[in-house]
């Protein structure tokens, strides 16, 4: 059973908006207005934060059942694509973006082989011209070992799609996006991220002990390219997590979601916590709606994860006007544990 429609804003809600907007604008001028883009661009992300909380039409975020990862998944995701005003990729060239960050025995840690083979299918029958499946971890392994012992290499050669270490994809410079988020204007990024058309993240849902939550949006991490930047992407790090989170998602857009949360993780995330069978997929085209339908789900509040209060602040996405669409939301809540302290 669908949510009856868009879910209006209040004015208490409203009130609140505006005190978050507070709050990520006091930290965005604490990290950020010393940047090269200084003073003038902080207000200008201020006021388009501003107008894109009281104006933005609502983006819907897609909420499905799965229980298992024995059960239908295809059917699962394509009732929640069809309904999440998803992107027509026919001739499309797209990417399809996992966490492989490691694997560890007895832990949550990758997304699932079958959400990603899932949406592989889908998009072979929606008319993609070309797809391609890569990750570039930042931890001990390189990706190509991750997919093979979580069973995902074997699935991909079945289905004859190529998979990418994009930690070695021929990285080349482009131009980041705005010159704010980073402190430089130039970023390298691997092949198949320069040339794909559409970008598809499908993470894993857990928490994180630096981002409080790891979803569609810390995923692309796992693009900037270990063979130019290091490990664990020291460029990243340096530039801190919430700039280099938003910044990447201004450079490389268009990217949609689908988050495999049929086994989350909760508590000692991103690599040791311990599994939650959560029985949901979440689908949208607007990846910070996404992440804040699935961060409120898990009983994270926009407060406890930065870079989604400072996106809300400037206007990233749209994190104030979400439709939650297909199974009801009360139904797939669950509080995760909070990771330990960093």
């Amino acid at each position: 059973m669908s949510d009856p429609g868009p879910r209006r804003i209040s004015r208490r809600a409203l009130l609140r908006l505006l005190l978050l907007g507070g709050i990520g604008g006091g930290l965005a001028a604490a990290e950020w207005i010393t940047r090269p883009a200084g003073l003038a661009r902080y207000l200008t992300w201020a006021g388009r934060g501003a107008v894109t909380r009281l104006a933005a039409r609502p983006a819907a975020v897609v909420l499905a059942r799965c229980p298992s990862y024995h059960d239908d998944v295809l059917a699962c995701l394509t009732e929640a694509w069809a309904q999440a005003d998803m992107p027509d990729v026919r001739g499309k060239r797209v990417l399809v973006k996992p966490n492989l960050i490691d694997f560890i025995e007895g832990y949550p840690v990758t997304t699932a082989a079958p959400v990603v083979t899932a949406v592989v299918d889908l998009l072979a029958e929606a008319g993609a011209s070309e797809i391609a499946v890569g990750d570039g971890p930042g931890f001990r392994r390189d990706a190509l070992p991750v997919a093979q012992a979580c069973g995902l290499a074997a699935a991909l050669a079945e289905r004859k799609v190529p998979f990418v270490d994009l930690n070695y994809d021929d990285p080349r410079p482009v131009t980041a996006a705005d010159g704010w988020f980073f402190r430089t204007r130039t970023l390298w990024l691997p092949r198949h991220v320069r040339e794909a058309d559409l970008i598809v993240s499908v993470p894993k849902l857990k928490t994180h002990h630096w981002a409080g939550v790891s979803l569609s949006l810390k995923n692309l991490f796992g693009i900037v390219p270990g063979a130019r930047y290091g490990w664990p992407k020291n460029l990243l790090h340096i530039n801190g997590i919430t700039p280099s989170i938003l910044g990447l998602y201004q450079t490389v857009r268009p990217v949609v979601a689908v988050v495999d949360g049929i086994v989350g993780m909760e508590g000692d995330g991103p690599l040791f916590g311990a599994g939650v069978p959560h029985g949901l997929l979440a689908v949208g085209a607007d990846p910070v709606a996404v992440d804040v339908a699935c961060a409120g789900l898990v009983g994270f509040g926009l407060a406890e994860v930065h870079h989604l209060a400072v996106a809300a602040w400037a206007g990233v996405g749209r994190a104030a006007a979400i439709e939650l669409r297909g199974a009801p939301a009360d139904a797939l809540r669950r509080r995760y544990e909070r990771p330990p302290a960093a």
